[in-house]
């Protein structure tokens, strides 16, 4: 299949994918699922509290309080309902592939719009975007903090000030990281960036310090980093960590499906002593979609599941970690590619640090980061087209299933 033809097939299939998205969430449940009914009450308190202290310990769910700003804004449209609050998640969804979209353009991508519209190809977009949870608020943010952070190391290559570039990413992504508190781990890219290049150590600096001076106020009124209501538990967890990187691995190669890569006898090698290890001493256990899976398998079939389902996390989790790596160190005199690395790895490590629960949409809020870092890899073919099913496809079967837990 010629690359043309082949990307000209992926895009239908992504349109498909984006009506029926909206199709399913038209049609949802007319109740809040998952999360959703402790996150509906941010848009009261602010209304009773204003932006208060009060307002922000009164809190009741882990995310800070952005999404409460956006839905009351929309509040006027949805009236605060839960197929009105998906719709504007969808939306937001579409900013985030516009952002994308753009900086492709802007870096002569003739697959420009497919690429950005691959987000559906990662099945926890569905979810995040399908259900009124908070990520979505945030990635906007997050996504337009990249983009500015970008278009300033362009201005430092063109040998332009990079101030404004770098002052204004910070304040995006400030604002992100009052909507998910991990976002606030990126602060740490420009100071990489700088470590590679010293002509940034003053606008990585300003960078750190408004973003420090803007979330200041959160860590002081909730005495940490979540809402004191919220029973997350700070601390290191390396299994979350793991999972989360098998996660980012599975969906990297969805986007990027060489399969070459599987083919190398140190890969195989390396592959097959990690199963048994994990199988052996059960590093990581690990049950996807446990309710459904439990439906079918035995409690024997589920022990089995979940070893299989870890293995396969560690495998990709670590191969994924050494491959960004070595790409990120290889590439170091490419600014752009260590600020787009860099940051995904951040995203993507950040729930280690949650020692108490993890989401795999978690993982997904380094959608952005995750699209331009497979952007360089991604070469259009039969095998493009067949992850963009299986992509597309899973993340219908998850948003249905939470569809169907109402």
């Amino acid at each position: 299949m010629q690359q043309q033809t082949a990307m000209k097939v992926a895009g239908a299939i992504l349109l498909v994918a984006f009506l029926g998205l909206v199709t399913m969430v038209v049609t949802s449940p007319g109740s809040f699922l998952h999360d959703g009914p402790e996150y509906v009450k941010y848009v009261p308190l602010l209304r009773q509290h204003g932006l208060t202290e009060a307002f922000l310990d009164s809190l009741p769910g882990a995310a800070g309080p952005l999404y409460a700003f956006v839905h009351l804004a929309f509040a006027p449209l949805t009236d605060l309902r839960p197929v009105g609050m998906r719709l504007v998640n969808v939306a937001l969804l579409v900013v985030v592939a516009g952002i994308l979209a753009a900086w492709l353009r802007q870096q002569n991508c003739r697959d420009y719009l497919v690429a950005a519209c691959s987000i559906l190809i990662v099945p926890m977009t569905w979810v995040m975007a399908g259900l009124a949870l908070t990520e979505m608020p945030a990635m906007v943010f997050a996504t337009l903090s990249l983009y500015l952070l970008l278009k300033g190391v362009e201005a430092l290559e063109q040998e332009h000030p990079v101030l404004r570039w770098f002052a204004a990413s910070g304040i995006c992504l400030a604002v992100a990281v009052w909507g998910r508190q991990p976002y606030l781990l990126l602060a740490a890219v420009p100071v990489v960036m700088a470590l590679l290049d010293r002509r940034l150590r003053i606008a990585a600096l300003v960078f750190a310090a408004i973003v420090a001076t803007l979330t200041i106020p959160l860590i002081i009124a909730w005495e940490g980093l979540v809402p004191p209501a919220d029973g997350a538990d700070e601390g290191l967890s390396l299994l979350h960590g793991a999972i989360s990187l098998g996660y980012a691995g599975i969906c990297f190669f969805l986007l990027v499906p060489r399969l070459q890569w599987f083919f190398r006898k140190p890969f195989i090698v390396a592959a097959i002593i990690l199963a048994a290890l994990n199988a052996w001493y059960g590093i990581v256990v690990y049950a996807p979609v446990e309710t459904l899976a439990s439906a079918f398998l035995s409690e024997g079939g589920m022990a089995a599941y979940s070893v299989a389902c870890g293995s396969l996390m560690l495998v990709c989790g670590l191969t994924f970690l050494a491959w960004m790596l070595a790409t990120t160190w290889r590439d170091r005199g490419d600014l752009k590619k260590v600020a787009i690395n860099v940051g995904l790895l951040c995203i993507v490590l950040s729930p280690a640090f949650i020692a108490n629960f993890y989401a795999s949409r978690y993982t997904a809020m380094a959608l952005p980061y995750l699209i331009l870092a497979a952007q360089p890899w991604r070469k259009w073919g039969w095998q493009t087209t067949t992850a963009t099913i299986i992509g597309c496809a899973m993340g219908l079967v998850s948003l249905q299933g939470y569809y169907l837990l109402k």
